[in-house]
């Protein structure tokens, strides 16, 4: 896949006007923007407005405004926002399914000769929502402010074809034109421009339709926290979906988002992903209501979003039916933010009514993104625009609050957490460290076998090397080493074309842990790296995927390294504050949902009800498994459930660890009614089981009930 010498010397002998005088650069140029002052990854001379210009996807047209805002003689203001704040604005001003498109249309120049400059002119069209999850109604539209003009002929009219088969309408800066697509896939837009010298230029963008129609809500709630955190209070909306046949919250599950990094995560987006494998639909046929909480800038201190929750939870909690309980489920760094809510409000002597929270692949112990990979982004940070906004992702209190390695610590060969991590882990102590109210269990995408993630410790994971008489390039990225001295995680130069300034960077770090490769939820950062087209070279991904939440982390095992023989511990739940862990065998892809955890999920929330709690719908129709008696118990206790209708039953006891332990009923033929099974608290070879929480399985009509005991001795 590397980009040849001989194919960039060709490149050059095709575009000679790109390649800049030897000579000092112009502090001004005929149009204010000398493109020479930049280097030019966004090639605008693509975008010229011809009939086969490209599409410009979303990441080109902000890297186009990012790169002519910058090659702005000095003093010039363009009046242009920046890329992302263009693109907070248009998506602020429209319904959740409506697309916002911003144009750029400038002239420019560039160096040839000696102090001599061409012109050139730019049009690009940017779809400032790239996805829609409602095809079939979006609406189109152009805000007269995110016209970006410099230099140019006015437009006096301009034409679109958003791709719906319906064919190219007027399109009216401020007023909206309406589209309905039939089918979801990419759509090419095309936008065409008249220009009052009677010239007609042409801009294309992409955009995916994910889904044709997502449910709407029942009822979406503003949430605006009650307690400060560092003196400002955070906010947030819960979209409600109730189960068929609720008119009201009868059995919630609130689950809280992770880490957005551009808080684009609305509705539809949370929807998909909480219906991977079904199970929101699953959920809501067994009789639960979701609440959906959705942070307006999740990358806050994570105590300063925690303070929404505990509100939400207030709001849930008033309107509950008597005797009623909730189940909570964190996703991410979501499960972080319930952590600290509810051992926040135990500690503070408020009720709140979850009896079961789900922590699902959340960094307990610390999450990892490769430090080289870090570093990478910031180097780049200047020059792209898309790395300028990850470096500032990076940057935000969560992301310092979260990361085991941080690049802001890595220096003198050593890399270690942001100093926000060390205060956040200090207020959550504060705060009482872990809920003691609730059943709590922890769901990891991680391997508990010990599976790495195919490369070894101080690897290579990104080659990106790119030479040219205009420029070359280098981004390296090798994983952290395994202790020792310190290495090279990541070099980076850029030399460019005399007089252009020339940058280099090497880091290395020593005495780390091999995070990068250990087992635990993954990110596909490489292989998405190595998959997006650069302008200069190729971006080369040795591996695809790096360790983010460490298995060890999901489960908050304590004093363990990040390899440690998870499935093969013998005290496993010693060593963590859940009362319940799972775990796959193989690495998965972070928050991953899959046949196998997606029914840990519907035992985890199902355990636990109550009579009180059982739906009517449920009881009528499926079984109900009652509190079991005595509970704790030594050594004999009762499983009981009643039965809505005669059939076979599976009564089974499993360890944490979702090992079968004991088998009470196998497909027994039992009538209607109330039956109990005893449980003499030993295993199925008749051995006598040590003192811990066991889970009981009930299998009966095509449902299944879970429930806890706990043998003390």
């Amino acid at each position: 896949m590397k980009f040849r010498l001989a194919v960039a010397c060709l490149l050059a002998a095709l575009l000679p006007a790109l390649a800049p005088a030897a000579g000092p650069l112009l502090e001004t140029s005929p149009h204010g923007i000398l493109v020479d002052r930049v280097l030019p990854l966004a090639h605008l001379e693509d975008l010229d407005g011809s009939k086969d210009a490209p599409a410009a996807g979303l990441v080109r047209w902000r890297q186009a405004l990012h790169e002519l805002r910058r090659a702005a003689e000095p003093g010039l203001d363009l009046g242009w926002p920046a890329p992302r704040d263009v693109q907070a604005a248009g998506l602020a001003a429209v319904r959740r399914q409506d697309v916002p498109l911003a144009l750029i249309h400038a002239r420019y120049d560039r160096m040839t000769d000696g102090d001599k400059t061409a012109p050139a002119e730019v049009l690009a069209l940017g779809a400032l929502r790239d996805a829609v999850h409602d095809g079939a109604d979006v609406r189109f539209s152009v805000a007269p402010e995110h016209l970006l003009t410099h230099g140019t002929v006015p437009i006096v009219g301009l034409t679109f074809d958003p791709d719906d088969g319906a064919g190219p309408r007027p399109l009216v800066p401020g007023r909206a034109l309406a589209a309905a697509y039939g089918t979801t896939g990419r759509k090419a837009l095309t936008l065409t421009a008249t220009l009052e010298d009677g010239r007609v230029l042409c801009a294309r963008a992409d955009l995916d339709v994910v889904r044709l129609a997502t449910p709407e809500p029942d009822q979406t709630l503003p949430i605006t926290a009650t307690v400060p955190y560092a003196g400002t209070v955070a906010s947030g909306q819960a979209y409600v979906l109730l189960a068929p046949g609720h008119t009201g919250l009868t059995n919630p599950v609130v689950v809280v988002e992770g880490f957005d990094l551009d808080n684009s995560m609305d509705w539809p987006v949370l929807y998909d992903l909480l219906n991977q494998e079904n199970l929101l639909e699953d959920l809501r046929a067994a009789g639960f209501d979701a609440v959906v909480l959705d942070f307006t800038e999740a990358t806050e201190p994570i105590q300063r979003n925690a303070f929404v929750l505990t509100e939400l939870l207030a709001q849930v909690g008033a309107v509950l039916p008597p005797g009623r309980t909730l189940g909570l489920v964190g996703a991410s760094m979501g499960g972080l933010v319930s952590r600290y809510a509810l051992a926040w409000l135990e500690t503070q002597g408020q009720g709140h009514a979850v009896r079961t929270w789900v922590s699902f692949d959340s960094p307990h112990l610390g999450a990892n993104i490769p430090v080289g990979l870090q570093h990478w982004v910031g180097f780049f940070a200047g020059e792209s625009a898309e790395a300028a906004f990850l470096l500032s992702r990076l940057d935000t209190p969560a992301a310092r609050q979260m990361l085991i390695y941080h690049h802001r610590a890595t220096g003198a060969g050593t890399a270690a957490a942001d100093p926000m991590r060390a205060a956040w882990l200090a207020d959550l102590d504060a705060a009482g460290g872990w809920p003691l109210l609730p059943r709590t269990v922890a769901v990891a995408n991680g391997s508990g076998a010990g599976q790495d993630q195919g490369f070894a410790p101080g690897a290579m994971l990104i080659d990106y090397t790119y030479r040219s008489f205009l420029v070359d390039l280098d981004g390296d990225v090798w994983a952290v080493p395994d202790g020792g001295s310190p290495r090279t995680v990541f070099y980076g130069a850029i030399n460019q074309i005399w007089p252009l300034p020339d940058t280099y960077l090497t880091v290395g770090v020593g005495g780390t842990l091999p995070w990068d490769g250990a087992p635990g939820g993954s990110r596909a950062t490489m292989a998405q790296m190595d998959t997006t087209p650069v302008p200069y070279g190729d971006i080369v991904a040795l591996h695809d995927s790096h360790c983010f939440i460490p298995t060890v982390s999901a489960l908050a095992l304590a004093g363990v390294g990040p390899f440690h023989d998870v499935d093969g511990d013998p005290d496993l739940m010693a060593r963590t504050a859940f009362d319940q862990v799972h775990f796959p065998a193989t690495n998965q892809e972070h928050i991953a949902l899959t046949p196998e955890n997606k029914a840990w999920f519907l035992a985890a929330l199902q355990d636990g009800l109550s009579a009180v709690d059982e739906l009517p719908a449920a009881a009528g129709t499926g079984p109900v498994l009652l509190p079991a008696a005595p509970n704790p118990f030594n050594p004999r206790t009762e499983v009981r459930f009643v039965l809505a209708e005669p059939g076979p039953v599976t009564l089974r006891v499993y360890d944490v660890a979702g090992r079968r332990v004991r088998t009470l009923l196998d497909r027994q033929a039992l009538g209607a009614g109330a039956h109990a099974a005893p449980w003499l608290g030993r295993d199925d070879r008749g051995r006598a089981v040590a003192s811990g929480v066991y889970v009981v399985r009930l299998e009966a009509g095509g449902t299944a009930r879970t429930g806890r005991v706990v043998l003390a001795k």
